[in-house]
């Protein structure tokens, strides 16, 4: 059944065919570009202001902790052409199919729970120009980001292509206004900076990229098989860490000139005192974002919500299922955009500390089998399967590196509602991401030398489908076989 039949995507959980591929790197580059690009961004910008940290130390804390969470979301990139599989149900081959049901969750609530923050940063933007109330416009918003979600891929790419020019030359506007009328000068001599406040805001951009590791398979899956690897692992991460670096620093920006507002009021407030109703045109074009975003956190929420599903029931890919499953999803995030609390900042602080908490040990696991134990060399087949096939329901070694990776962390814990004593001793300095990569990525090397890879091989590759060894500039004979197909 093809993709863009009646103009509504009818694939969610299952393997993109050849025939339906299609799309450049230049375009993923763009998409990723925009996955950022919105007003919330620049509240990730604005926690080292929080702890004190001075705009220099900021704008290098953002740079290094996006730079390094990038990483991740790059290398996870790269699995979308090779496998054709939505990012998380590739998890069944270290997890078990039913086993993965674990990251699969955490992975649904992660979307999900930004596709809350999208809608409310773009109805906080909204309510400068209209006189409404926050909810209505948070209700219109998110039934026009689920009508989006649910037209599918296809829609979601061409939007945000459409308005990312829009984006970027508002974002010159913006830079050229901070640079031009807020005291940078003035900024810059400060160079106030501490190992909390420094951690805290390596940390937030760190863990706002590793969060964004989940969806993006859902979207590099539809390029040609013989993408190259470098090519679109480039298109991600260069995308993303560019309008995370540049949104995030005019939040620290802001947020340092403007201390009693908000990071929305302070860019709305620096548009306006710049004139051409700069401010204005920035929040237009922050609803349009935040509603274009949302859109793409409820398709890859709804896409790790059926893999999980699937993991326990079968039920096969289609169009209703996608709109009834968008349908509920999309509701569940406007209520509980309603009941959102009003002190975002705060709210938004501690909610990408405990996502990147849970993303961390998944995140570990994941790369780590792709690109040093198994080498991608992966039965999609068997991946598809709801008894696991020649993985099994329950993948122990990946189960127990994912467990004992997270417990490792739970002492360097430094959230506003839990500090472990690790934190304590480091005087709140949160580095418990370093301890989850390293201990969930060695003890899943170590547990998975019992296994005979080799004789796994030899099932991969007598699977209908299945994918070859990674190489730098996958030829198509080499990349995958195209013997079965798993269509919606």
């Amino acid at each position: 059944m093809s993709t863009t039949q009646s103009g509504i995507e009818a694939h969610s959980f299952d393997h993109i065919p050849e025939s339906e591929r299609s799309g450049t790197v230049g375009g993923q580059f763009k998409f990723w570009f925009m996955v950022n690009a919105t007003l919330i961004t620049a509240y990730t910008g604005a926690v080292g202001s929080l702890f004190g940290l001075g705009l220099p130390a900021s704008l290098v804390a953002i740079v290094l902790g996006t730079a390094f969470g990038t990483l991740f979301q790059a290398f996870h990139g790269a699995q979308g052409p090779h496998m054709g599989l939505p990012q998380m149900i590739q998890s069944r081959v270290q997890f078990g199919s039913r086993g993965a049901v674990v990251p699969i969750a955490v992975a649904a609530i992660v979307p999900i729970g930004f596709s809350v923050f999208y809608l409310q940063t773009g109805a906080e933007a909204a309510k400068s120009l209209v006189p409404v109330s926050v909810n209505p416009i948070v209700v219109v918003l998110g039934a026009a980001a689920g009508v989006l979600a649910i037209v599918g891929y296809h829609w979601i790419v061409r939007a945000e292509g459409i308005i990312a020019y829009v984006m970027v030359i508002n974002l010159v506007a913006l830079t050229v206004a901070a640079l031009t009328t807020l005291p940078v000068g003035h900024l810059l001599s400060n160079t106030a900076v501490t190992a909390t406040g420094f951690l805290a805001q390596f940390g937030a951009a760190a863990g706002y990229q590793i969060a964004i590791a989940p969806i993006v398979s859902d979207y590099t899956r539809y390029l040609p098989h013989d993408t190259g690897t470098r090519a679109v692992s480039a298109a991600v991460f260069i995308g993303t860490s560019v309008s995370a670096i540049w949104i995030e620093s005019l939040g620290a920006l802001v947020s340092l000139s403007f201390p009693d507002l908000d990071v929305i009021s302070g860019i709305r407030q620096l548009g306006d005192d710049a004139g051409f109703a700069l401010g204005t045109l920035t929040m237009v074009v922050a609803a349009i974002v935040c509603l274009v975003t949302a859109a793409i956190s409820l398709y890859s929420g709804s896409v790790s919500f059926l893999s999980g599903v699937e993991s326990f029931r079968p039920i096969r890919s289609s169009r209703s299922l996608r709109i009834r499953t968008l349908i509920a999803i999309t509701a569940a995030v406007v209520i509980t955009g309603l009941l959102l609390p009003s002190d975002m900042l705060t709210t938004f602080s501690v909610f990408l500390s405990l996502l990147g908490y849970l993303l961390i040990p998944w995140t570990a696991v994941n790369l780590t089998d792709y690109y040093f134990v198994r080498k991608g060399l992966y039965s999609i087949t068997d991946i598809l399967k709801t008894d696991g096939g020649i993985y099994g329901r329950w993948g122990r070694r990946g189960l127990a590196a994912y467990l004992v990776g997270f417990i490792a962390m739970i002492p360097f814990f430094s959230t506003s509602l839990y500090t472990g004593p690790a934190a304590h001793a480091l005087g709140g300095a949160d580095v418990a991401f370093v301890v989850g990569l390293a201990v969930s990525s060695i003890w899943y090397v170590v547990s998975m030398r019992s296994v005979d890879l080799d004789a796994e091989a030899a099932a991969v590759e007598a699977a209908p489908l299945h994918t070859a060894t990674i190489v730098t500039k996958p030829r198509p004979a080499e990349l995958i076989t195209e013997g079965a197909s798993y269509d919606s």
